[in-house]
Formats: structure tokens, sequence, C-alpha cells
């Protein structure tokens, strides 16, 4: 079947809304309580970007928490949240005056006024959204925005990261389904590998007398930290509690959109014709699906998933004779 055209899989409601601010909190949860990873010195950010910033909710609370950062010679730090869609975006007037929310489509380059602009950019779960032809296009564009020097935070999880204990029909369905969805609709059945490939492979040019001490080679990104974070024996009571909860909510949603779009395309079908039967049957086995996962049967069943966690800084080219120490390690306070 070819990828169909829409990639995003996810509807942009306000239940959905109020599902990815959930999400968010368990996140956090799932991220020792952290927005910030603890490598990336957050005294030293003074312009922080969200690409697919979705409701907001992670840049707007690293903007109201004074202890995460604070101002860097004098100045306020400036929050700038990019999606593709603004439906999700809280209303303009709630936003603090150093908070901006911008429409743009991450798989097309930036505004030049964005271009190396930016300390931090954060991006999160966005395998759902990018097109696996697209992936090289999206780190490149956003690697664009970082300033030399500048440090991506990444964190993907995805269908094929997730799993039950012990494994059974409806959870294997539950999987097997959305990763047939994400294929169908052009996606990546897994990111994590092929993202990291795609954020090291890029060069940059070094001129004479000049050199990079991010790497100390021509790479232009630097892998600062690469972690995966699971809900399998996590220490927090809060994590283990709210596992499932949050692994059946995303499956719920997920497997809604390959019922929506199932049902569009039987739509344009002659219903005595064997592929609307066949669709039709389909759909069935998507709704018993979802209705097993809703109703929550597999109680001896517990539902895990993986975080992977990405931190990776840009190259700063600097003259030989420039001190270079304290640009390659920062102090984090």
């Amino acid at each position: 079947m070819a990828p169909t055209k829409e990639a995003y899989m996810l509807p942009r409601t306000e239940q959905e809304s109020k599902r990815l601010d959930a999400q968010h909190e368990y996140m956090r949860q799932m991220t020792y309580g952290h927005l910030i990873h603890p490598s990336i010195p957050a005294h030293q950010l003074n312009r922080v970007a969200d690409v697919a910033t979705g409701t907001g909710v992670w840049l707007l609370q690293l903007a109201e928490d004074p202890t995460l950062l604070k101002a860097v010679e004098g100045k306020r730090p400036e929050f700038v949240g990019f999606d593709i869609s603004s439906e999700q975006f809280p209303p303009v007037e709630t936003l603090p005056s150093n908070v901006a929310l911008k429409v743009h489509d991450m798989s097309t380059p930036f505004p030049s006024e964005h271009h190396e602009k930016f300390d931090l950019v954060n991006v999160r779960l966005v395998s759902y959204a990018i097109k696996a032809v697209d992936l090289d296009k999206v780190v490149r564009n956003i690697i664009q925005i970082l300033r030399p020097g500048g440090y991506l935070q990444w964190q993907e999880t995805d269908a094929s990261e997730s799993w039950s204990q012990p494994e059974t029909p409806t959870t294997t369905s539950c999987v097997n389904c959305v990763i047939s969805e994400k294929i169908d609709r052009g996606l990546l059945p897994g990111i994590p590998g092929p993202l990291v490939k795609t954020i090291l492979s890029y060069a940059v040019d070094i001129g004479a007398g000049q050199r990079n001490p991010i790497s100390w080679s021509c790479d232009l990104m630097r892998l600062q930290h690469l972690e995966t974070v699971s809900t399998f024996h996590h220490p927090s009571p809060a994590v283990e509690a709210g596992k499932k909860l949050a692994v059946m909510s995303a499956a719920i949603a997920l497997l809604t959109a390959r019922i929506s779009r199932k049902k569009a395309e039987l739509e344009g079908l002659s219903r005595s014709t064997s592929e609307a039967e066949k669709l039709s049957e389909e759909i069935e086995s998507i709704n018993n699906i979802m209705k097993a996962v809703e109703s929550g049967n597999d109680a001896n069943s517990s539902w895990d998933f993986n975080l992977t966690w990405i931190v990776a800084r840009k190259a700063i080219l600097l003259d030989t004779n420039k001190e270079w120490m304290s640009v390659k390690n920062p102090v984090c306070r």
C-alpha cells in the first residue's frame, strides 16, 4: 500500500490536548522531574526553542520556573515554540511576554532570522509525525537554528518501544496494528536508531588556524548523552502506578486514528467489492482490539515502554590561539 499523504497520526482536539498535557507530566516523572537534562548548563541558556511544541506545555513550564533559567547578562530568557498547526496553542493573551508560539513545518527550513539563534532546541515525540523520507531534512533544519555550541535535546518513544508482561493477544495485536499504521503513513516503525545515526552523520568544515573543541574532529554534532529511560522497574512509584494508563491512552488515540483512516478509505469504495469487504473486516478487527484495550481486561498484563533521551552539542569553531577548555566543558549548576 502506498503511504498516505498525512503523516501525523493524532487529532488536534481539546481531548487530545488534555492527553498530551497529561503525557507531558508523566514523562517529566519518568525523567526524574527534569525538563532539561542535568548535563546541559541551564544557567547559560538565553534563547530556547521547542520544535513540535503542541500545546506548548514543556516550553511554558520551563519559562515559568525561576529555578531553572535565570537572566543572562541582565536579559530575560526568550522561549519560542514551533508547530505545524496552531490549533492546540493556548490563547496568545495567556502567554508570558517572553514566550512566542509560531506556526512552522519542521520538514522545511526555518526562516533565516532563527538560524543559529538558539542555545537549546528541544524536540519530543515526533515519531508519529515525521515521514521516513523527511528525517534527514528535519534534523538538518533543527540543527540549523542551533547556535554554535548549542544543545539539542531529543526524547522519543514509539510503539516498537512498548511491550507487556506477559505478552497477550491483545497487547501484541495493539502494537502490531500501530506499527502497521506508521508504515502505511510512511513513518519509521522505530525511530531511535535512525535518529541517532542521522544526528551524528553531519560534518563541519574546519578552516586553517581553527579547531572544534566540542568533538576535536569535523563532527557537526557531538553526542553528549544517550540514555534509555524505562518504566520497567522505574524507582518512582508514580511512574509504576501510571504506566498502564499512559500506554493505554496513547494506544487508544493511535488505534482511533487507524480506524478513521480506514473508514475514509471505505467511503471511497463500492460496498459490494471484495476490497470493501476486506476493509470492513479490518475495521471491525481494529475496533475489537481497541475495545479490549479500553476494557483493561488484561489484568495480569503489565505494560512498559522505553524512552530514548538524546543530548547532542553543535560544533563551535575557535581560533587555535583561543582558550577552549571552558567552552568544551561548561560548568552545570
